[in-house]
């Protein structure tokens, strides 16, 4: 990763309401709703961003008291992250960060880790996002 990140995908998470296999208690936002982002705030998010821009995706636990950890694991492949490959973890900005290059509609997908209490195993979920390019 080579960019500053301009887009800010943030998955939060309520530890006591996920399950295995579910996606109740997750709550996906962007900062772009103002530029055509649609399904804020559900587990289907659909960010709308310019080409070349760079996307920062972060996971969060609703309760700032929670003991336990959430970290993405991975971002797939997508059409829209074209010839520089798909978003990797960032250690400035935390999370992933990856660069769209290919403009049109990609659905992809991001899996996480949540535990309810540290020291717990967790449980992983994997969300469906699309990005839409322009």
């Amino acid at each position: 990763m080579t960019g500053t990140p301009s887009v800010f995908v943030q998955i939060w998470v309520d530890t006591n309401a996920l399950q295995n296999g579910s996606t109740r208690g997750v709550y996906v936002v962007d900062n772009r709703v103002s530029n055509g982002s649609t399904n804020e705030g559900t587990a289907n998010l659909q960010t709308s961003v310019t080409n070349g821009t760079y996307v920062n995706w972060q996971v969060f636990n609703i309760d700032p008291t929670a003991t336990g950890a959430a970290s993405i694991q991975s971002i797939s492949n997508s059409n829209a992250w074209g010839p520089g490959g798909q978003p990797q973890i960032d250690t400035t900005y935390g999370g992933f960060t990856g660069q769209v290059q290919n403009t049109g509609y990609a659905p992809y997908a991001v899996t996480f880790n949540a535990q309810k209490q540290q020291g717990s195993a967790g449980i992983t979920t994997t969300v469906n996002l699309s990005i839409s390019v322009h």
